[in-house]
């Protein structure tokens, strides 16, 4: 099954999970906001539209893992104890998303199970109780139990996705470490205050502004940390983005005994193409052969470009056979590219060298091999794959045990 039929049956689960659940919430909980509809749902939207164009898409990842954290998770959470759950839908649906065509619908079907979810806990437990200006250990509880169950239901609905379309274990996951979960809970916990006080009196929301401002200021901050660790040119990782993600990669494999590979491809001809159809027509090309290998690659692997025509990728939890699996699917994808110039199409190619990661290797010594594999290809004739030494064996043993 390829990787868009299984992104096309988890929309469809996700679809029926939401529907299901929406009617179930909506069956259950009964309806007793303090504050009208007509006033909450218009200021919800229109604050977390502003909210999230105050950041740009880039957004913040999670352990630089590429897992886009919303600038707007606690409009959802507010959302789910002040508004009906017939309204829920409505500010899943109507809220911008930072992702484009099918993975915008799973990011919305994403935040109606989870305001869904945090809503059916947060008005059963409090039931028929009458929410006073006084706020009582029952309701305060019940908040904290509210924010526990989104910020898990959350969780693990990110995970589960990546994993049925990327075939990832989904406790491999950087979303449960600590770090990821307390800034999940944080951000919620922003909120909880506002609807806190939306329940006491109105007016003390004017007090939630600041730390909202302080929030959006705080992720202004890290996208600026995180164009710092991108390629200007391709929006790969440059060199150092590639350094922290190599570190951090290596440390859990190192911790789970997981395989991880590597590989290091080259854009061939690069200098070529640059005196025939000039310098645009190559930033063009590398930017072509860079969005390629992004389309062909999960969302957990580290692609970089770390030269003029020179690009590594980072295989987590992928061994030899994989690995080598994957480059040769970004051979192809990439063979298949056509440019169109003035003097007519453009086709590229690249040479790749796999190796996968030895025990206790280092990070430099992995990417000699798999340079040397590289250059390998390079010799042979360009546009092909050529693994490293020791990853030679280790494919032929696979080969045979297979066999």
């Amino acid at each position: 099954m390829s990787r868009y039929q299984r992104l096309l049956r988890t929309i469809a689960g996700l679809l029926f999970l939401s529907i299901g659940l929406t009617l179930i919430t909506n069956l259950l909980i009964i309806d007793q906001r303090a504050l009208p509809l007509s006033i909450t749902l218009p200021a919800i939207i229109a604050g977390a539209t502003l909210s999230g164009r105050r950041t740009s898409s880039l957004g913040v990842t999670r352990s630089e893992r590429q897992i886009l954290l919303s600038p707007v998770g606690h409009f959802f959470f507010a959302a789910s104890i002040l508004l009906p759950p017939f309204a829920l839908p409505i500010v899943a649906l109507v809220i911008p998303t930072e992702r484009a065509s099918l993975a915008s619908l799973l990011i919305r079907f994403q935040r109606l199970l989870t305001m869904n979810s945090s809503s059916l806990v947060f008005w059963s437990l409090i039931q028929n109780r009458p929410i006073s200006g006084d706020l009582s250990d029952y309701l305060a509880f019940t908040f904290l139990v509210a924010i526990a169950t989104h910020v898990f239901v959350d969780a693990l609905l990110v995970t589960v996705v990546m994993g049925l379309v990327s075939h990832q274990s989904i406790l491999s996951g950087s979303y449960w470490t600590r770090h990821s979960l307390l800034r999940d809970a944080a951000e919620v916990s922003i909120g909880c205050i506002g609807a806190i006080f939306a329940l006491i009196n109105p007016l003390l929301l004017l007090i939630v502004v600041a730390p909202c401002y302080l929030a959006f200021d705080h992720l202004q901050v890290n996208q600026s940390a995180l164009l710092s660790k991108r390629d200007s040119r391709t929006g790969l990782l440059n060199a150092f983005g590639l350094q922290e993600f190599v570190n951090h990669e290596f440390a859990r494999s190192q911790r789970q005994a997981t395989d991880i590979s590597l590989v290091v491809l080259d854009l061939d001809f690069l200098r070529e193409v640059n005196n025939k159809y000039g310098h645009q027509i190559g930033d063009l090309a590398i930017h072509s052969v860079a969005q390629q290998i992004s389309s062909l690659t999960r969302l957990i692997d580290g692609t970089a470009r770390i030269g003029g025509e020179e690009f590594v990728v980072v295989l987590p939890n992928t061994g030899i056979d994989s690995a080598t699996a994957v480059t040769e699917r970004i051979r192809l994808g990439i063979e298949a590219l056509r440019l169109p110039t003035n003097q007519g199409d453009l086709c590229l190619t690249v040479s790749a060298g796999v190796a996968a990661r030895l025990p206790n290797e280092s990070y430099s010594d992995l990417f000699d091999r798999a340079d040397a594999a590289l250059y390998i290809s390079k010799r042979l004739g360009r546009n092909r794959v050529s693994l490293a030494e020791e990853s030679v064996k280790t494919f032929q043993a696979n080969q045979i045990n297979t066999n």
